[in-house]
């Protein structure tokens, strides 16, 4: 498991788009940061949360959210995944093998915001061609590990956190 604290550079976002949004929320790829604050987040309202992970050493760490809100589940093809719900937010920091991040976001064109961790690994996760496909984009700056925030539905043109 990845601990260290910059891993959660993007809690700012997902806690500022928690805050304005009230739909259900995908997270692919669960985390000791991500799946925390989203589960507690999510918590007093019993908002869906849908988190699903490829790695199986995870799952022991992730199923431990489970409840009748937060759907958890290890997924072993990533394309066959239906990531069609009406996802308020979508977050997508996975270890998926090389492109499938970019893959994924693709399929997440109609998702209100889609937080898109590691984003200073554009090439890496096949997100390069990708990015255009989003009419807002707002690039987090604030720290190593680069996180962007992606929408089709709402404009980001002066989005600050």
């Amino acid at each position: 498991m990845k601990t260290q604290p910059y891993r959660g550079s993007h809690l700012p976002a997902l806690i500022h788009l928690f805050q304005i949004t009230t739909g259900p929320i995908l997270e692919l790829g669960s985390g000791m940061y991500s799946t925390c604050f989203l589960h507690w987040a999510c918590h007093p309202h019993s908002r869906p949360l849908y988190t699903y992970d490829g790695q199986a050493e995870w799952m022991p760490f992730a199923e431990q959210f489970r409840t009748d809100w937060h759907r958890v589940e290890l997924v072993t093809d990533w394309p066959s995944l239906d990531l069609s719900g009406p996802w308020s937010i979508a977050l997508v920091d996975h270890d998926g093998p090389g492109v499938v991040r970019g893959q994924e976001l693709r399929r997440l064109q109609h998702a209100e915001y889609v937080v898109c961790h590691d984003a200073e690994r554009h090439v890496q996760y096949g997100y390069t061609d990708v990015f255009p496909l989003f009419k807002y984009q707002y690039l987090m700056r604030n720290s190593r590990i680069r996180t962007m925030i992606l929408s089709n539905t709402h404009d980001l043109r002066g989005f600050t956190l």
